[in-house]
């Protein structure tokens, strides 16, 4: 995939680092100058020193092309500013935000943001994850990052897609809490079916998080 990240610090480097070894495409836009040039010569990536707000600055890192922005600067109207832009006005498919203020991420995803993250419980590897896997649509942490709230819609090729609860495989530290099909809500027995386009509506501790989209998808987030 084509990512790109605007801002941050340890935050972008840890992110920027996981998705070259995954060999996706990544560029980076931050205002620090001597920070790009250190990101420039580590890594082999797209480094460009500017404003991210700036809509000729997207362009320039040619965001037409890009499958998913994420968000880090430390100021949360920026954040919402370059989210806007990539979903509204380059019809950027998913949108990543951190927020200063934990306010502010009901906001942000009453704005359309795909997902909003209070920096002050923020996981990198959460971020990670969720750039690189494409199923999960919508992700949410609660309770200070210590459990999360994950969506996954079934595809046709998902492992589970035609099994029933009772013979899906998932961590003692995951639940799948309520299916949507359609217009209608459903809190799962074991005895119930998933079926192709059923939206999973999935609790978890943030160290099960990998293990459950093996588990329910079948070796993509791998």
């Amino acid at each position: 995939m084509d990512i790109l990240i605007v801002g941050g610090r340890k935050t972008s480097e840890f992110i920027l680092k996981s998705l070259i070894s995954k060999n996706h495409k990544v560029t980076i836009i931050n205002n620090d100058y001597e920070y790009c040039k250190n990101l420039s010569r580590k890594y082999d990536a797209s480094v460009m020193c500017g404003d991210g707000t700036k809509p000729y600055m997207l362009e320039e890192a040619n965001i037409y092309k890009v499958d998913i922005v994420i968000a880090l600067t430390q100021k949360d109207y920026d954040n919402l500013a370059i989210c806007q832009l990539a979903k509204n006005v380059y019809r950027v498919k998913k949108v990543f935000a951190t927020v200063t203020n934990p306010k502010n991420v009901d906001v942000f995803k009453s704005l359309g943001i795909d997902t909003a993250i209070s920096s002050t419980y923020i996981v990198a590897d959460m971020i990670e994850q969720m750039a690189t896997v494409d199923e999960i649509h919508k992700f949410m942490p609660i309770e200070d990052g210590k459990v999360s709230i994950m969506e996954i819609v079934i595809k046709e090729n998902y492992v589970v897609c035609g099994k029933l609860i009772k013979d899906i495989v998932l961590s003692e530290e995951a639940i799948i809490g309520c299916i949507i099909r359609g217009s209608n809500s459903i809190i799962p027995k074991g005895s119930t079916k998933i079926f192709l386009e059923d939206k999973l509506i999935i609790l978890s501790t943030p160290n099960a998080q990998k293990s459950i989209i093996n588990n329910i998808i079948g070796g993509v987030g791998k």
